[in-house]
């Protein structure tokens, strides 16, 4: 509660100061004066409330379409055509589905939703699988500066990274959408049994293509293409690239 009574203490001022700080960058590109369609969940009813309220005072162009306590109840609407909003803003630690998890089945259907997740405590605790279920950004919920300007790019899909921040990075909407579409075809395959994104990978490998072009074609940026490699070898039981692409050329993979 004391998280919450210091963000009840931030005045109209400090939205302003949001404003001016960051969304002053935006309104020359593309979509800037666009309104923004928000979504929040948190389990606690009064941390709704002022998050709420403090997000609709960020930015002129955000519109909180609609808040829930329940993670199950976010991710029903996200996955809705008629209710799914630009960008989630979800706290992390729920009583019924983590922040994460309610990422993680949104982002393994759908990529044109934002997912910046929020919480009261160290964000480095949670940074991590933050990434790994799809997040956009992860902010405390008292950096309402960071917050607005996390909540601008994820509308756009855009991930939000700063130097400070431990590795690994945050993805862009797509490109984690792509990993974790990807990863759900592994759920019974069993050992060996490699998804698309994997098999084309190595298939581009064994056509010449270095990681660069593999990425350009795909459409994902080369550390994606690095996971999928590294999810092939694993599942191959291989030693090298080489090693696989042989593999997969004695079992008619490609």
């Amino acid at each position: 509660m004391d998280v919450i009574a210091r963000m009840t203490r931030r005045d109209d001022a400090a939205a302003r100061v949001c404003m001016m700080d960051e969304g002053e960058v935006h309104m020359d590109e593309a979509g800037a004066n666009a309104r923004i369609r928000i979504g929040i969940v948190d389990n606690d009813p009064y941390a709704v409330a002022v998050l709420s309220t403090m997000i609709a005072r960020m930015d002129a162009r955000f519109d909180v379409a609609w808040t829930c306590e329940l993670g199950a109840v976010a991710i029903s609407r996200c996955l809705s055509r008629t209710q799914r909003p630009d960008v989630l803003v979800t706290d992390m630690s729920m009583n019924d589905v983590p922040g994460t998890e309610v990422c993680r089945a949104i982002r393994v259907k759908r990529a044109d939703v934002g997912v910046v997740g929020v919480t009261s405590y160290a964000v480095a605790s949670f940074h991590d699988e933050a990434v790994r279920c799809g997040m956009q950004a992860l902010v405390g919920k008292t950096d309402l500066a960071g917050m607005a300007a996390a909540i601008r790019r994820a509308a756009r899909g855009l991930a939000t990274n700063n130097d400070s921040e431990p590795q690994p990075l945050f993805l862009d909407a797509a490109e984690a959408h792509t990993l974790l579409e990807d990863a759900s075809y592994d759920t019974g395959g069993g050992r060996g049994a490699l998804s698309p994104k994997e098999r084309d990978v190595l298939r581009l490998y064994a056509d010449g293509l270095t990681t660069r072009e593999i990425a350009d074609r795909l459409g994902v940026g080369t550390p994606t293409v690095a996971t999928f490699e590294r999810r092939a070898l694993a599942k191959l039981g291989a030693r090298s690239r080489a090693h696989a692409i042989s593999i997969c050329v004695r079992r008619h993979v490609f």
